[in-house]
């Protein structure tokens, strides 16, 4: 049983804390709580807690000051920090001294405190590992073995590991699949970076055990199986094959079939899986992934494909790279859609440039390589100085969006959008815009995304302390001014009408935080969403 210290100088804070889970059934003990930090360094010299969870602002002895002073006296204890929003500074100076971790006050709940004490546990356990079991804690094997699990299999993928050795702590492990007729899949969530534009920091953790979860459940319990997970975006599934299955395959559809349509429907996640060949055992694996991940690849030619397998690969041609230069007789056919200014011919010139590639059997880099010289051909030689489009990938310039873009389809359609905003851009009839103009434009147009100075500005190829400055002083505001502003006008409009939760505006709005989201809409308009929303709402 691990030892729990709360020091906070709140009491409702102290007691929240203390009820909100079933501590022991988690396996820790509450030994003592603190008011301030000079209280709680004296209980924890007395007691010895293996964790404290500590405010940071609290009088007498503040939060810093407490773990320097106790650090020093009790080498193996961990720290977690509470915190409010507006305290990060506070946050990061913590984490340099060793805290292991943090809780916002306002977002403290039951499942973010049992993510958070199993992850301290797995850490527990490495060490204890690393130290070659000395001392006497009692460590709870159970409660790491995922995490051990985890290194196994990497271990495995990176080939560091004899077949003895697989075998050996496999069973040590209580590893459930066999080292015999063994299938890799690995599942991606596709689109993860606008995903995690809905999750702050923390909740990425949140987000990788409910798709875990989901994972573990969904699966029938005919299979045998191990998930890993690779990162937040990637996770491994290792299966033995059937017993007396009549197809394999068909097998491994269904099974692929039923995680990806549960992760749509319990959380709106799409995915793609790649599936190796069977092998015959655990010192097979490491090929068997490399299998998968290759088949994982072949997404990018099948933007409408879910499931790939790598014996389908090697049946096709080999792709292969190509030199991507932009050839005499398409630069001319360029010019000739810039003369025109024709949308529906900078559709055909594309069109016609992708089915060249295709006839070319081109391998994946040497397509992105021929997107990316049309965007460095528009931009160094047809764009006026002065005209720059409103770019339709917020957040990322187009060269990013070409490199980053995760099917043919998606990089082609990018690349139509970019041509068809610089052909408004480059249109006589268009008078020079201001780089305040553009990056007001970009505001009001992106507002809900996930902007900055700093990614409009590289919209917009300005330096971000020009941009603020020239911002100032043409609209008398700043940037984050006009920002919040546009934001919270928007947010009236959405509580007048009535027909959202004001956790669903402040979602839509660009606050993915709801917490966030009211603070900063009482400090603007002087009350509160709820309280605004009383005022002017009027039933229909």
């Amino acid at each position: 049983m691990y030892k729990l210290l709360i020091v906070d100088d709140e009491l409702l804070m102290r007691v929240g804390i203390r009820s909100m889970i079933d501590w022991e059934q988690h396996g820790f003990q509450v030994v003592g709580e603190a008011g301030n930090g000079k209280e709680g360094m004296d209980i924890a010299l007395e007691v010895l807690p293996d964790l404290i969870i500590t405010d940071i602002k609290m009088p007498v002895m503040d939060g810093l000051q407490f773990i320097r002073e106790t650090s020093n006296k009790l080498k193996a204890c961990k720290y977690v920090i509470l915190s409010n929003f507006d305290e990060f500074h506070y946050v990061k100076e913590a984490l340099k001294l060793g805290a292991a971790d943090y809780l916002i006050k306002s977002e403290i709940t039951p499942a973010a405190l049992t993510e958070l004490l199993s992850s301290l546990r797995e850490k527990w356990q490495a060490e204890h590992i690393s130290q070659g079991a000395a001392g006497n804690k009692p460590y709870d094997y159970s409660l790491s073995l995922s995490h051990l699990k985890e290194n196994f299999f990497k271990d495995l993928i990176s080939g560091f590991i004899s077949e003895q050795e697989a075998r050996t702590k496999a069973e040590e492990l209580h590893i459930r699949v066999q080292s015999s007729e063994l299938i890799f899949l690995i599942m991606k969530v596709n689109h993860f970076e606008a995903l995690k534009k809905k999750y702050i920091e923390k909740d990425e953790k949140l987000l990788r055990f409910s798709i875990l979860n989901i994972m573990e459940e969904v699966i029938p319990t005919r299979w045998v199986k191990e998930i890993v997970i690779g990162n937040s975006s990637e996770y491994l599934v290792i299966v033995n094959t059937l017993a007396g299955s009549r197809s394999e395959r068909g097998d491994i559809e269904r099974l692929s079939g039923k995680i990806l349509s549960s992760l749509r429907d319990f959380m709106s996640l799409s995915a793609t899986v790649g599936v190796s060949t069977k092998v015959p055992g655990f010192k097979h694996l490491k090929a068997a992934y490399k299998e998968a991940e290759q088949a994982l690849k072949a997404r990018f030619f099948n933007d409408d494909q879910h499931v790939f397998f790598y014996e389908d690969l090697i049946k096709q041609p080999v792709r292969k790279p190509v030199a991507s230069l932009i050839s005499a007789k398409e630069e001319q056919d360029l010019l000739k859609v810039w003369a025109a200014k024709d949308k529906r011919q900078a559709e055909v010139f594309l069109d016609g440039i992708r089915t060249e590639l295709k006839t070319l059997q081109t391998d994946e880099s040497s397509i992105r390589t021929k997107y990316i010289l049309l965007v460095e051909k528009i931009n160094a030689h047809l764009l006026p100085s002065g005209k720059r489009p409103c770019i339709p990938f917020i957040g990322h310039s187009p060269y990013e969006t070409v490199l980053k873009g995760e099917s043919w389809v998606e990089v082609h359609q990018r690349m139509l959008e970019y041509m068809t905003e610089c052909l408004d851009s480059n249109s006589g009839t268009m008078r020079e815009t201001s780089y305040t103009e553009l990056a007001v434009s970009l505001i009001n147009k992106y507002y809900a995304e996930d902007i900055s100075l700093q990614s409009i500005a590289g919209q917009i190829n300005v330096h971000p302390s020009y941009l603020s400055r020239i911002f100032k002083q043409e609209r008398g505001e700043n940037f984050i001014s006009y920002l919040t502003r546009v934001r919270i006008e928007k947010a009236k409009v959405y509580l007048s009408e009535g027909t959202m939760k004001v956790y669903e505006i402040a979602d839509i709005v660009g606050y993915h935080n709801y917490t966030y989201f009211s603070k900063i809409f009482k400090k603007t308009v002087g009350v509160t969403p709820e309280e605004y929303r009383e005022k002017h709402y009027t039933p229909s």
